[in-house]
């Protein structure tokens, strides 16, 4: 598995492109699935792509952060929630790694990494970044 974190921790800096991009590369040279991912801050709708949907196993591409959480392990919830509402305070780079149960029931890891604008009324701004799962051979 990816050493840049174990499932149930993350970490939220100020905004910066150096560390989002370290992250992303880090996972991009390994064999992950790497799905973007964006969320309207007025409106709290996420839009996520179809490799997400299927492993939150919801069925829309747009959904709310309830949704995204409701499959990550109950003792990463605060964890997640914690960054993610840091990040809807000030701009932000972020990543955390929980786990989702795969089809086989094995908790597979999912990693998030994202970055947040913040926009001033009636604009609320903006998170987006990519969630990357393990390839089934990792």
């Amino acid at each position: 598995m990816l050493q840049l974190m174990k499932p149930g921790f993350g970490t939220i800096l100020p905004e910066g492109s150096r560390a989002h991009e370290d992250w992303v590369n880090t996972l991009a040279q390994r064999d992950y699935i790497i799905e973007t991912w964006h969320c309207d801050l007025s409106t709290g709708i996420f839009s996520i792509g179809e490799a997400a949907k299927t492993r939150h196993g919801l069925s829309n591409n747009l959904c709310g952060l309830l949704d995204i959480l409701r499959g990550y392990h109950a003792d990463h919830h605060k964890t997640v929630l914690n960054i993610l509402e840091e990040a809807t305070a000030a701009a932000s780079s972020f990543c955390f790694c929980t786990t989702l149960q795969d089809e086989d029931g094995a908790a597979a890891p999912v990693f998030c990494i994202g970055t947040s604008s913040i926009g001033k009324a009636p604009a609320a701004g903006r998170m987006q970044g990519i969630f990357a799962f393990a390839a089934a051979d990792n």
